[in-house]
């Protein structure tokens, strides 16, 4: 019998019903005792990794890197045979995984994101010290569309071991084999430390029984989630009504609305931009952009959703990440053409439009479709517009298509794109999330459940931490980011003064 289940350090053997059969094995789903064991294990690793040096949680990351590597063409391997991706997007996406972890282990060296803060020696107040602590056992779900960057060692598992809490992974049943690899090269990297291996967990579950089971669980202090809508209310539902609630970072998808002032109409460039990043990863990133609308008169919006319409339809068919996913963008397309509005079809892309008019009549036409579909919004004026965006939902982008004289209408109308958008940007595509520090990767509500936090970037890692304060704590018993010789040599707000060691 395959030892499918990483649970606690050890593979292990499961007997269960509930399992999934694919070219590369059969996968069986984790059991209720595996479950409970390999929470119990992050719970029982918990406040060891959570003291634990930076320096520590560094090497932690770069083994990770260099165990991935070792592994790399088998990783890659078994992505493809599970996407039917192409080589290029699986090496692509295993740089981009690599490279995040690697964003993290930089982001360990200053320890800012400890916000440590003291507050000493100031007459009539005690003596105050804060500092950023682990949530504790994190349970993540891997994605779908993103078996490597977005899943098993993507960027919620790395960002929530840098801040130092132990990870127990819900593999994706779409790329399982995927998943497996990934998490055996992470076993052996924890393996290399002198860390508890219950910091790192891995576990099948095509049933939602296994997802249900690790987010009752009492150990579990926090949830990742990358996906559907639907699946990340459930979750988030089921966080809440524990009898100890707990957050849920969801990040659920947008259609990223795409504005295009009149001056930008009849740019020879933007419709072939837009087209290639319609059909980018054939339509599957979160930030595809599903929502076009144009302002101006109607022959140059004519002539410019000719261009669209070209530049899509002509795209050749590509590989959906899985047969359920392309099911599903064919179901919603079928559906679309009972909608009001003219769908133009491609081998495989689509291309809707529709007036803005007809569009306020059924908001459900703002609905993700997951594919490489963009519907095309006809406005007769700004005002038109800004009525459409404070009745859309929250959108992890909204991007801004206008010219310098432009910039009066884009200044009345920018308030409406904050308010909607966690990234606006200006003359570009959404396509395309860079790794750094600056970077927003979540939205008002339904784009992310918390639009206060990342999933990409630095700003990721704050999700698995909560403040703490010490008052009056005698200096041994302080954490070390805490104490007044500062041992880490991390950065510290002392006094109202940011004081730099290194």
């Amino acid at each position: 019998m395959r030892k499918d289940n990483l649970v606690g350090g050890q593979w292990c053997a499961t007997s269960n019903e509930s399992k999934i059969e694919t070219p590369l094995g059969t996968f069986v789903d984790a059991n209720s005792e595996q479950i409970s064991q390999a929470v119990a294990a992050a719970v029982a690793a918990s406040d060891r990794y959570a003291s634990s040096l930076l320096t520590a949680r560094q090497a932690l990351l770069q083994y990770m890197v260099e165990e991935l590597e070792k592994d790399k063409l088998e990783i890659v391997e078994a992505y493809q045979s599970e996407s039917q991706l192409p080589e290029g997007r699986a090496m692509g996406e295993f740089g981009r995984t690599l490279a995040q972890i690697q964003q993290f282990i930089k982001l360990l060296e200053t320890g800012e994101f400890l916000q440590a803060s003291l507050t000493t020696n100031v007459e009539g107040t005690p003596d105050l010290r804060k500092i950023m602590h682990p949530l504790g056992p994190v349970v993540v779900f891997g994605a779908s569309n993103f078996p490597l960057a977005f899943s098993t060692a993507g960027g919620d598992t790395v960002s929530a071991l840098a801040a130092g809490c132990p990870v127990i992974v819900k593999a994706h049943p779409y790329h399982p084999e995927t998943s497996r690899r990934v998490a055996t090269a992470v076993q052996r990297a924890v393996l290399r430390t002198d860390f508890p291996p219950g910091i790192f967990s891995h576990l099948n579950g095509v049933s939602h029984t296994v997802g249900t089971a690790l987010v009752n669980h009492p150990g579990t202090q926090a949830v990742g989630f990358t996906g559907s809508f639907k699946a990340g209310k459930a979750l988030m539902n089921l966080a809440h009504n524990r009898p100890t609630p707990i957050p849920v970072f969801a990040e659920m998808g947008s259609v990223n609305p795409v504005v295009i002032f009149e001056s930008k109409l009849l740019d020879k460039e933007l419709p072939q931009a837009l087209a290639d990043s319609i059909a980018l990863g054939c339509g599957q990133f979160c930030t595809n952009p599903g929502l076009i609308f144009l302002l101006g008169n109607k022959t140059d919006q004519t002539t410019f959703i000719s261009s669209l319409s070209s530049a899509l339809l002509d795209k050749e068919k590509a590989a959906m990440v899985h047969p359920n996913i392309e099911k599903h963008y064919l179901k919603s397309l079928k559906e679309l053409e009972a909608k009001p509005l003219d769908l133009h079809r491609g081998v495989q892309t689509a291309l809707g439009v529709i007036s803005a008019q007809d569009f306020l009549k059924d908001l459900s036409l703002e609905e993700e479709v997951f594919g490489p579909y963009s519907l095309v919004v006809q406005c007769e004026n700004l005002t038109e517009l800004q009525t459409i965006l404070t009745q859309i939902k929250g959108q992890l982008t909204l991007s801004i298509h206008a010219a310098a004289e432009d910039n009066p209408q884009v200044k009345t109308l920018l308030p409406y794109a904050v308010a909607k958008a966690g990234r606006v940007l200006f003359s570009g595509v959404p396509t395309g999330v860079a790794v750094n520090a600056s970077m927003q990767h979540g939205g008002p509500y339904p784009a992310s459940s918390d639009s206060r936090f990342t999933a990409v970037g630095d700003a990721a890692i704050m999700r698995w931490l909560r403040p703490i304060c010490y008052q009056d704590c005698p200096e041994e018993l302080l954490p070390p980011a805490l104490q007044e010789s500062n041992p880490l040599e991390i950065t510290r707000t002392v006094n109202g003064k940011l004081i730099t060691a290194k």
